[in-house]
């Protein structure tokens, strides 16, 4: 990239003993105002750039910014605590506090413009963030802040926790997350830390935040491929590919074309901090896809329109609607498509609202899985808040459940501190209770969005019971329901058949006259 830098823009075709005084006279004559724009725009094509430089304003001109909260999360002692914070809220002292101050850094960052959060933890440790629940958290911070001997599962558990914070703010305020996959800069990493099949969890459990996965995750571009193709969150981010390895990025670019639908796909970034660099990088990566496309065409994959459309999106679109610069949102053009539909259209509209999304649930669970849906279980006699039961592994009783604004009813998180140490991706079951107080007896639109299966009573009577294995997408099913004037009491069986487990109910209240939730 250098070499090709130093040739097209200072007619340098080699860089030697010889030749490098008369770079350095060529440096300080190109040092002038408008040589940065000049190479930047004008030589290497580049409108926009997606810059990591910190919390402060930016040019917009030329860049649009992400911040990092990896210091909130890398944290081993008090004092790493207290150093974190103390710009945003001095002197804390609880966990409340130190979530607080992570807010309130995370709102200057949306207020400067940012447009994503970046971490770059997989210098550090590993990129697998197990999801703790908040009570065993709140012990682990009390514990640091007391200056108590902490293991390094304990350290990490409560770093995990702060990970998951974060991506709960990038959600609340719709921000995608960059992390950075594979190789490491410099020398004697370890790059199993840096495997993104470790950040599975994650997209599980958050999948209504977007995921750009660095570097073409090198060496591990058949998991990565895999990642985005099986989760409709992931993206794969091609900055810093091409001058790792020319020959991978082309090979995996034909790969991710063929396996990754291509709107999930960033085919370029600099990942240089000078503007030479970055122009030799663009002029590589350019011509390693025009190879790549060009082949596509050849072999008949592609027609020649089609790979000119992929280039497109690959180069530009795809990072304007993922970023959502200028007003750009993939949304547009579905909600195009769907307006064909008068019944796709109205669906399309209510599953991007937060109209009448359950979110204060009482939990119960979980339970062994025995014989499916088809086994009774305590809560399915009456409900008891008092109550305690056998459970998969110790006794369970009802927990109050508060979800965020996606309406998504995380048993995965729930059930994060259970103590009985069972993993929450065991096959399972588990009840959430909730109440819809109604002003009259009347007809409503129920949705549902369940992983896995789910049964669904109102006031005791059946509205819905399927077994299926699925991943949960708010609004999935539809069901058309009666409520009766007054509380009406909803409870939904949920089974878990491995992996992710959750749930979404909404009930469709236009008129706002519906009291949603349970205390």
């Amino acid at each position: 990239a250098i070499l090709l830098a130093l040739n097209d823009l200072y007619g340098i075709s080699e860089l030697t003993d010889q030749t490098y005084m008369l770079l350095e006279q060529k440096f300080r004559e190109a040092n002038r105002p408008g040589w940065y724009k000049h190479v930047l725009k004008d030589r290497a094509g580049i409108d926009l750039s997606i810059v990591d430089g910190g919390h402060r304003k930016f040019d917009p001109e030329f860049y649009r910014h992400v911040e990092r909260f990896d210091q909130f999360v890398q944290v081993a002692s008090a004092s790493e605590i207290r150093a974190a914070a103390e710009s945003y809220l001095p002197m804390v002292t609880s966990l409340d506090q130190y979530l607080d101050a992570l807010r309130i850094a995370f709102q200057a960052g949306v207020d400067y413009g940012m447009v994503a959060v970046k971490s770059g933890l997989a210098y550090q440790r590993i990129i697998k963030y197990d999801n703790i629940g908040e009570t065993r958290a709140l012990a682990l911070f009390k514990g640091m802040m007391a200056e108590k001997p902490l293991t390094a599962d304990d350290i990490k558990a409560f770093q995990d926790f702060m990970m998951h914070r974060v991506i709960d703010l990038a959600a609340e305020f719709n921000l995608p997350v960059q992390i950075h996959t594979g190789l490491q800069a410099g020398n004697g990493n370890l790059i199993t830390n840096s495997n993104p099949v470790h950040l599975v969890n994650l997209f599980m459990e958050h999948p209504d935040v977007d995921f750009c996965l660095f570097h073409g995750g090198y060496p591990y571009g058949g998991e990565l491929a895999t990642l985005a193709k099986n989760f409709p969150n992931v993206f794969i981010d091609m900055c810093w590919i091409y001058i790792i390895s020319p020959t991978y990025s082309a090979r995996y670019l034909h790969e991710w074309l063929e396996t990754v639908p291509a709107n999930k796909i960033l085919a370029f970034g600099g990942d240089f901090q000078y503007v030479e660099g970055v122009y030799g990088h663009a002029v590589m990566a350019r011509e390693i896809i025009t190879k790549v496309l060009v082949e596509k065409v050849r072999s008949g994959y592609f027609t020649e329109a089609e790979a000119i459309r992929v280039a497109q999106r690959i180069l530009r679109e795809n990072a304007l609607e993922i970023f959502k610069i200028n007003g750009n949102n993939r949304m547009v053009e579905i909600e195009s498509v769907l307006s064909k539909s008068p019944f796709l259209s109205q669906w399309w509209e209510l599953h991007g609202s937060a109209q009448g999304l359950v979110r204060d649930y009482r939990v119960i669970g979980p339970f062994p899985f025995a014989e499916g849906l088809d086994t009774k279980y305590p809560p399915e006699e009456s409900i008891d808040f008092s109550g305690q039961y056998p459970g998969l592994a110790g006794p369970v009783t009802w927990r109050k459940v508060q979800v965020p604004e996606s309406g998504y009813l995380n048993f995965l998180t729930v059930f994060a501190d259970n103590p009985s140490g069972v993993d929450a991706r065991a096959p399972g079951m588990v009840y959430a209770y909730t109440e819809i107080t109604s002003p009259d007896n009347r007809k409503v639109k129920m949705t549902l969005g369940s992983n896995d299966g789910a049964t669904v009573w109102i006031n005791g009577l059946s509205v819905y019971n399927v077994h299926v294995g699925r991943n949960a997408v708010k609004d999935q099913v539809m069901l058309d329901v009666e409520l009766k004037k007054g509380v009406n009491r909803i409870l939904a069986k949920v089974e878990n058949l491995g992996a992710n487990w959750g749930l979404y109910l909404r009930v469709v209240d236009p008129s706002g006259e519906l009291a949603i939730g349970c205390e």
